[in-house]
């Protein structure tokens, strides 16, 4: 892009100091959840989340986040969770661990990936052991399918029937590969994945921001929609570059799990697009913990038998198809849960952008939680109860969780970030001459570039009128002989001009 020549007047002389924290958003104090409380959400898995937070040097809320996620993606989709007719919700969750790079976002992570390798490890090693017993079965099928071919030839050139094909000449399908994580695919492949095996997928990334900013890279578009269609779990298909037919996935349901630091989440409030798709994040946003040096250890065997314990799950099976096993809630759930929808209602009033999608998702997001906080109570313990139904104990939990807490750490992370359209799309110029080192420019520029909210002169016009308030930008006029040319110089101060 070309822009105008440099100012014509030393800055210096001119400019005041600017509004630095125009730039960014007013947070308040993360929420801390009382023991007591922690201990009633999380029941038997409290003391070794409490345990695995103290070992690895972090907050406990990534932790506990990073337990829920992975657990829901063990679930898949044997299970879905149905308050009453007409709404079933799949357990996917999505979480996202905000914090610098010193908070311990991917230490806690590991807390919960350890033993998931392990699972992983193990299940390539009984594809292995399948893969080279078929193998062994195909090449005698082989041998097989010869001798009939021979045979049927020989008969047929003597006019006799030829003989039926016999069983060992198919060595029947290969072994699939079983999966439950990915850290990068496009969608194409986990589509294939999931037609696969069935039962869902977690994708965990250490820094999510990437991915999220890179989705539509080299898709033309596309991958926004699989992605949202991958909370829903529901049929979905994929068309294929290198076959006619496409791939047809009966229930697309992956998990997603990673962390980000907060300029990078800031910088993709700026410039996503408000689609609901940051909305379903589950957020954590706590304050660093202290440094110490850890007395404990972390029980990773126990971790590893729950969420195989969850794998076990086995789909309900109708004429030959795999379908997911629902399960109801009872009445005093269903009770519990529509006045937390009364409550979400009371607070989306209160809340704008994407804040408010996000207090939309909740009811949604109460149900899944506690249909993975059911079954997590049930794995903690060989021998215990199967939770056929949710209680009311289950979903009193799950609100206190995603409505008293997790929504606090949400308007922390972005919901304190969402402004007023004019200063919201001020922010989105600043972050565009800061990155690019704007000395000066005109409203056109900004119109030129196609920003979402930004190409039509009012908007951009109410925009620059907050960056002069907040002594970023001083305009100035350029005699061309005609009509005089409005340019905006780019206060120096603010790290942008060079």
């Amino acid at each position: 892009m070309t822009l105008p020549e440099p100012i014509p007047f030393r800055p210096d002389d001119h400019w005041p100091d600017p509004d630095m924290r125009f730039a960014e958003p007013q947070r308040p104090p993360a929420p801390v959840m009382s023991p007591d409380d922690f201990a009633e959400v999380f029941g038997p898995w409290a003391g070794w989340l409490t345990c695995a937070a103290e070992v690895k040097g972090a907050p406990v809320d990534y932790v506990a986040l990073a337990l829920l996620t992975t657990a829901s993606a063990a679930i898949g989709n044997a299970r879905w969770f149905s308050p009453w007719n007409g709404w079933k919700e799949p357990p996917v969750l999505w979480a996202m661990l905000v914090g610098e790079p010193s908070a311990g976002k991917s230490p806690a992570l590991d807390a919960v990936a350890d033993p998931v390798k392990d699972i992983e490890r193990a299940l390539s090693q009984d594809y292995q052991s399948a893969r080279q017993a078929w193998k062994d079965k195909d090449e005698i099928a082989s041998l097989a399918l010869a001798q009939w071919k021979a045979d049927a030839k020989k008969a047929l050139a003597e006019g006799q029937d030829a003989p039926a094909k016999p069983d060992a000449a198919d060595a029947g399908a290969p072994p699939i590969r079983e999966r439950l994580t990915i850290t990068d695919a496009t969608t194409e492949k986990v589509a294939e994945l999931l037609a696969q095996t069935w039962r869902g997928l977690l994708l965990s990334r250490d820094e999510l921001s990437g991915w999220l900013a890179s989705m539509d890279r080299y898709s033309g578009g596309g991958d926004r929609p699989f992605w949202l269609e991958a909370y829903g779990g529901r049929s979905y298909p994929v068309d294929r570059k290198s076959s006619p037919e496409p791939i047809i996935v009966d229930h697309l349901s992956v998990a997603v799990l990673g962390g980000t630091q907060p300029d990078k989440l800031a910088r993709l409030l700026v410039n996503t697009d408000d689609d609901g798709l940051l909305a379903r994040f589950l957020t954590v946003f706590p304050e660093p913990v202290p440094l110490s040096r850890p007395r404990a250890q972390i029980d990773v065997g126990a971790l590893r038998a729950a969420l195989e314990r969850l794998r076990s799950l086995g789909p309900w099976m109708e004429d030959g198809i795999k379908r997911p096993f629902v399960i109801a809630f009872t009445e005093p759930a269903a009770d519990a849960l529509q006045a937390f929808r009364g409550q979400c209602r009371a607070w989306e009033t209160e809340a704008a952008g994407l804040f408010k999608g996000h207090i939309g998702k909740l009811p949604g997001l109460a149900v899944r939680v506690a249909g993975v906080l059911a079954h997590l109570d049930w794995a903690a313990m060989e021998g215990a109860p199967y939770p056929d139904k949710i209680d009311a104990g289950h979903i009193r939990r799950a609100c206190l969780l995603v409505g008293e807490h997790l929504r606090l750490h949400a308007f922390r992370a972005y919901g304190a970030a969402t402004p007023p359209e004019d200063i919201g799309n001020a922010r989105r110029i600043a972050d565009v001459i800061r990155r690019e080192g704007w000395q000066s420019f005109t409203a056109r520029d900004i119109q030129r570039r196609g920003l979402a909210g930004l190409q039509l002169a009012k908007p951009v016009g109410a925009a620059l009128d907050v960056l002069e308030q907040a002594d970023w930008l001083m305009r100035y006029r350029e005699d061309t002989g005609g009509k005089p040319k409005t340019t905006y110089a780019v206060n120096p101060k603010t790290g942008a001009a060079s």
